[in-house]
């Protein structure tokens, strides 16, 4: 099950916009490794996002499209074992203890974001406009990390914000880097999302030729109006993750001529000056 990506307008200042959701594609009944009570728990901690402080098991049930019958056992069961607390009066649930210490756990062992937080930082300063670090999630490509510009229109997003992959820079970058297998695979499970983006495997192509020819893909107004960005991958040294650089703004500032003959290669050059000499 997958959700339909929204198009948030380009807003002035900044503003906060809502990303999408993150629900996880419908489960495989033959597939015997698959443990179906322990999916659908982790669907109901995964419907959690950042801004959320309290939810209740009917929003829970709209988000991750279980019964509500369904998300009332696996919340009450998950509050029993600490990944949820239960709030009587108010009749919602929060993250528990235990889900939180996995998030400090998880934080932890990724120096990823701290170690490059200078580095993106002055690249934002430079360009003015801003910089994000991201990852794919399901159906989904994560915001890790933002770095803001200085451009007075920009999309406000955050660590934690979703973007759709098929309409973004970020999730273009994404698709030309892993395999043809791989590639196929994902274009079969998310094929409902595609389509209702307006995209076909013909124009998924045509991106990734476009990634070959130039080394880095772009999204012009594809998912926000009168915005524009550019990414490239990037991988650590053990390459067993894909991450992408993003970096974007308002249109007047991703003009053709800017993008191909400054940005586009300047992304390029930093995303290849930290492969070869940062040290994560």
């Amino acid at each position: 099950m997958t959700d339909t990506p929204e198009k948030p307008q380009a807003v002035r200042s900044k503003t906060r916009q809502q990303g999408v959701g993150g629900r996880t594609f419908d489960l495989d009944p033959d597939n015997g490794q698959i443990i179906s009570a322990l999916a659908r728990g982790l669907d109901v901690l995964g419907a959690f996002h950042v801004g959320d402080y309290q939810l209740g098991n009917h929003e829970l049930a709209q988000r991750t499209g279980l019964p509500k019958a369904t998300v009332s056992r696996i919340t009450f069961t998950l509050a029993k074992s600490g990944f949820l607390q239960f709030d009587q009066r108010q009749r919602v649930y929060q993250l528990g203890p235990r889900s939180l210490n996995l998030g400090f756990v998880a934080r932890a062992d990724n120096d990823l974001r701290g170690n490059l937080h200078p580095l993106m930082q002055r690249l934002a300063n430079e360009t003015g406009l801003n910089v994000g670090l991201g990852m794919r999630d399901r159906d989904t490509m994560l915001y890790l990390d933002t770095w803001e510009g200085t451009a007075l229109v920009g999309l406000k997003v955050y660590p934690g914000f979703r973007l759709p992959i098929f309409t973004t820079s970020m999730g273009r970058a994404y698709l030309a880097e892993i395999s043809s297998d791989e590639l196929n695979l994902l274009l079969t499970e998310l094929e409902p999302q595609m389509v209702s983006s307006g995209q076909t495997r013909e124009s998924v192509e045509e991106e990734i030729r476009h990634f070959r020819e130039f080394g880095f893909s772009r999204s012009f107004g594809d998912w926000v109006d009168d915005i524009g960005t550019v990414a490239v991958p990037f991988s650590r040294p053990e390459r067993k993750q894909v991450y992408i650089i993003s970096i974007g703004g308002p249109l007047y500032k991703m003009q053709h001529s800017v993008v191909y003959e400054e940005i586009g290669p300047m992304l390029i050059r930093f995303r290849d000056n930290l492969e070869r000499h940062a040290r994560y």
